[in-house]
């Protein structure tokens, strides 16, 4: 009895071992991996326009810089909160003191503001009448809005994504093979290119006229591919 007992605890043993060794064992080592990536892209017409100025003032006393500065941003931002359809916000705000070689030394603030919108013809009114009162334009640039950034990703991700199926298919058959399956995907998040954004003088006072253009938005997928030999 003990015999048959040890024989039947062996067999059973030998079975999980076999079966324990064949869920270790290594995919098929017949198997090739490729490594693609795709990029589709397409343009849009940038709309929205970024528009920056500033406040900007000089002197031997930092406490009425401050005070001047304030008054005269508060003042800006009163009028450009009348303009409809235009986001408005302040930026950078510095207070320094600049060490001249032949002269006493002097300060330096000043305070940006910060006007976005999709109504381009209202912005740049709104910049002209801010340059009148003072302010310097620091930059301006059109972009492609965030809106239409997401609203181009989708339809780039589905057209990236056919392009790579389509050639890891080509390559695949190229080297007499098919593929198996996808072993490893990552989808890249629509992407903007960039331009330099022009820059003004401290002196310009003109109302700025500006241009759109268009904008490349693009989505690239990357993937590992096994390839093997085809199933019947």
């Amino acid at each position: 009895m003990r015999a048959a007992w040890a024989g039947l605890l062996l067999a059973v043993c030998f079975t999980l071992c076999t079966a324990g060794g064949a869920l270790t064992q290594p995919p098929d080592q017949h198997t090739t991996v490729l490594h693609l990536s795709q990029t589709a892209e397409t343009s849009v017409l940038r709309d929205l326009l970024r528009i920056e100025l500033r406040v900007e003032e000089t002197g031997a006393d930092p406490l009425a810089i401050q005070t001047a500065i304030n008054r005269r941003m508060a003042a800006a931002l009163d009028r450009a909160h009348q303009v409809q359809g235009v986001q408005v916000e302040t930026g950078t705000y510095s207070v320094g003191e600049e060490r001249l070689q032949n002269g006493p030394s002097r300060w330096r603030g000043t305070q940006s503001l910060i006007l976005k919108s999709k109504a381009a013809d209202a912005a740049l009114k709104l910049a002209g009448m801010l340059q009148s009162d003072g302010l310097l334009m620091s930059s301006m640039a059109y972009q492609a809005s965030p809106d239409t950034v997401r609203g181009a990703e989708e339809d780039l991700t589905a057209e990236a994504l056919a392009a790579l199926d389509r050639r890891a298919a080509s390559v695949a058959g190229h080297m007499h093979l098919a593929v198996l399956r996808y072993r490893d995907l990552h989808v890249g998040n629509a992407e903007t290119e960039g331009r330099p954004i022009p820059r003004f003088a401290a002196a310009a006072m003109a109302a700025p006229v500006a241009e759109p253009g268009e904008a490349t938005i693009r989505v690239t997928v990357e993937a590992e591919l096994l390839l093997g030999a085809a199933r019947p």
